[in-house]
């Protein structure tokens, strides 16, 4: 598995990161704001519910209307999105929403272009003033941002293409990391290779992609390593 992983790192030259999951510990904080937004209609999503259908598959709101027959017209729920994006957007700027613990190492480390990576983004459905407020409130590096602000979101490829395009990056030789099947499958569909890492909501998801690693932290140590003049030895799949 992760001499695999380390094959594909040497056959890319960009990196595209996802953000939420990967390294932004938001889920729990878009389910708590879209809790609050459905409580107008005694309306709440389980835990387990939320992490299979909303973050993993990205059925969305739509997909929990359907699967509940909940009465909720088109005007409903362009307000729904509205209200949520309200109370997401204020939990960001008070500084709720936190990185993962490795997740500064991973953006300093791509920023010095380790292990051969000439460039890399931060690729998302959230949008990029969002994914920009979090990472400044974390005192993290700020990459190019590409959001989900007036693209189709993912499974659809077209962030991770527009992406590619800011960076002029060829998506054959780029590298998508992401914790979701439907990022992978937006990879996929991109032409991208895909790299998915595992966390405590995904663990026991059957999600395929080109190779993972079992946690950030890994990822993270294994392009140290190789940034060390490609030692690996300390590394089996």
């Amino acid at each position: 598995m992760i001499n695999r992983l380390i094959r594909v790192i040497r056959g890319v030259d960009h990196v595209l990161l996802d953000f939420d999951g990967v390294l932004a510990d938001s889920e729990p904080l878009y389910r708590k704001s879209w809790n609050q937004a459905l409580s107008a209609y005694d309306h709440q999503v389980p835990e387990g519910e939320y992490w299979l259908y909303w973050t993993n598959r990205g059925e969305g709101l739509e997909g929990e209307i359907r699967r509940h027959r909940l009465p909720i017209d088109t005007r409903e729920r362009r307000q729904l999105r509205q209200t949520q994006r309200r109370i997401y957007s204020r939990l960001c700027r008070e500084g709720a929403v936190q990185l993962f613990p490795r997740a500064p190492s991973l953006l300093r480390l791509l920023s010095r272009g380790v292990a051969g990576i000439s460039g890399f983004a931060i690729a998302s459905n959230t949008s990029s003033d969002l994914v920009t407020v979090i990472l400044e409130k974390s005192e993290a590096p700020v990459p190019t941002v590409v959001g989900g602000e007036g693209l189709p979101h993912k499974p659809d490829p077209a962030i991770f293409l527009a992406a590619a395009e800011r960076l002029g990056a060829d998506p054959a030789c780029s590298l998508v990391v992401e914790d979701a099947e439907k990022g992978v499958r937006a990879a996929r569909a991109g032409g991208f290779k895909s790299c998915l890492v595992r966390n405590d909501q995904n663990r026991n998801l059957h999600i395929e992609a080109d190779c993972e690693v079992p946690s950030l932290a890994r990822l993270v140590g294994l392009l140290k390593d190789l940034g060390e003049g490609g030692r690996t030895s300390g590394w089996t799949s």
